[in-house]
């Protein structure tokens, strides 16, 4: 009953005989046989042609749960064996572009130094297509600040990270509010003895433009709760899909951002920026490392007991 698991599978992903015949390159005819031929062994419709697209019968999501089931092990079994018998390997790690370009190629580099053999491919994208390549299988890991909501996948917090008030330095607004400003230097070294200032008072900014990121991005539902526990609406001047290019708007004075507190550590000091900390909830966000659930092969495991060792959260998943 599993020799034309493939086949079976593919009309439950198209919903439809004629799109599966196609995308499996046979005849819809030939496609249909197969069907009728599993169905007749084992006494017991898979699919209600009655609806429309069609749909699966009880009998048929338990069909396909098992052979999801069946494929997995499968996959496990090939990456395992590739795993074992390549001279080279491969890990595809998904994130966004500051993930890729900042954070992840600095602190991969003693994992590459105790792992020659292992290569790294970083891959940047939107949290949505990078989940479906997750799934897919085409990327072993996923670092961003959403969990993905699939129950095929595990998501787990592996740091946090603050988000603070990026401000041009040539508003005026700034003057009144010394006691509450870092400059550049002043925020990389604000956990130094004796060098934090008190949060500011968010609602002072209520006039000014504001730079958010897009619908859909966790950071552009932080913005607009922190502006509403803050007791107004925020002016948004102009929506991004990148942090980065928000705080080079910041910088050119179109506006100010809430961006995260990281971002200095690896951008060029200056003078045209100040930064503001917040004083909510919303302000500190978890960064979640998501991977199949699945059992990891020996290089994916790898990878995930380097990444837990350099957590900040001390737990790994399943001890907490």
């Amino acid at each position: 009953m599993l020799n034309y698991k493939e086949y079976i599978y593919a009309i439950y992903q198209e919903h439809s005989f004629s799109k599966a015949a196609q995308k499996l390159f046979v005849s819809q005819p030939w496609l249909s046989s197969v069907v009728k031929k599993v169905e007749q062994e084992i006494k017991t419709p898979l699919f209600d042609r009655s609806t429309n697209p069609i749909s699966l019968t009880p009998a048929g999501e338990y069909y396909i749960h098992q052979v999801e089931k069946v494929m997995a092990i499968e996959e496990d079994m090939r990456e395992h064996f590739a795993a074992l018998s390549g001279p080279d390997t491969q890990l595809h790690i998904g994130s966004s572009m500051f993930f890729c370009t900042y954070v992840l190629p600095r602190l991969f580099q003693e994992f590459r130094e105790q792992n020659p053999q292992i290569t790294l491919t970083l891959t940047e994208g939107s949290s949505a297509a990078l989940s479906e390549k997750l799934l897919e299988r085409k990327l072993d890991f996923f670092l961003e600040a959403e969990p993905l909501q699939d129950p095929k996948i595990q998501s787990v917090a592996w740091c946090t990270e603050e988000i603070v008030l990026a401000v041009p330095a040539r508003l005026p607004i700034n003057r009144e509010l010394a006691e509450y400003r870092y400059s550049f230097d002043e925020l990389l070294k604000r956990n130094e003895p004796g060098r934090k200032k008190p949060p500011v008072p968010l609602q002072a900014f209520r006039e000014e433009p504001f730079l958010l990121l897009q619908r859909g991005n966790d950071l552009y539902d932080r913005s607009m709760e922190l502006c509403r526990n803050a007791g107004f609406t925020p002016k948004t001047s102009v929506f991004l899909t990148q942090m980065m290019t928000a705080y080079y708007l910041v910088c050119e004075g179109q506006g100010v951002s809430f961006l995260r507190s990281t971002i200095p550590e690896y951008v060029t000091p200056t003078d045209s920026v100040v930064f503001y900390q917040l004083r909510d909830p919303m302000a500190t966000r978890p960064i979640y490392l998501s991977y199949l659930k699945r059992r990891a092969n020996p290089v994916q495991q790898k990878l995930i007991d380097f990444m837990w060792s350099r957590s900040l959260l001390g737990d790994r998943p399943g001890e907490r």
